[in-house]
């Protein structure tokens, strides 16, 4: 959506390859649309989209602002790929039942990046105490998604 939510992307795909901590980067996506789209059609984003009189831009960002529930979850609780159906439940109940909630949650974090442009992930002044951010949330573009040649 801007380079705000692109950094927020850069660091769930980082935290999606961590050697510990890693999980499906796209499974989660297609489960994370999947959520957005039943909140959407129980109408559970209708406050918001009337509030806001658009509907797309909601969406858009009700799925980014679950992205990044999802990946503070992960980290903060040391979540590992046999954790993900539980997570995701988890994450499906509050996305249907606090949606402005996440959305807030968004608002927050691109706030903070645009005045300080850290890392809500590994914030502790938002999130409470938790363990220290990690080093490798950096992204130096495409060659990161390509094989490395020898």
């Amino acid at each position: 959506m801007d380079s705000k939510t692109l950094l927020m992307a850069q660091e769930i795909f980082h935290l999606s390859r961590h050697p510990i901590q890693q999980f499906p980067f796209c499974l989660m996506s297609v489960n994370i649309t999947h959520i957005t789209i039943q909140a959407l059609r129980e109408e559970c984003l209708s406050r918001e989209c009337n509030r806001q009189q658009q509907v797309i831009p909601v969406v858009n960002s009700f799925c980014a602002a679950t992205f990044l529930h999802l990946a503070h979850v992960w980290r903060t609780q040391r979540k590992t790929v046999l954790d993900s159906s539980f997570v995701l439940k988890d994450l499906e109940v509050l996305a249907k039942k606090s949606p402005r909630r996440l959305l807030k949650t968004l608002e927050l974090y691109l706030a903070r990046v645009s005045k300080e442009q850290a890392s809500l992930l590994g914030a502790q002044k938002f999130c409470g105490p938790e363990a220290p951010p990690f080093k490798d949330l950096t992204f130096t573009g495409k060659s990161d998604l390509q094989p490395h040649s020898s």
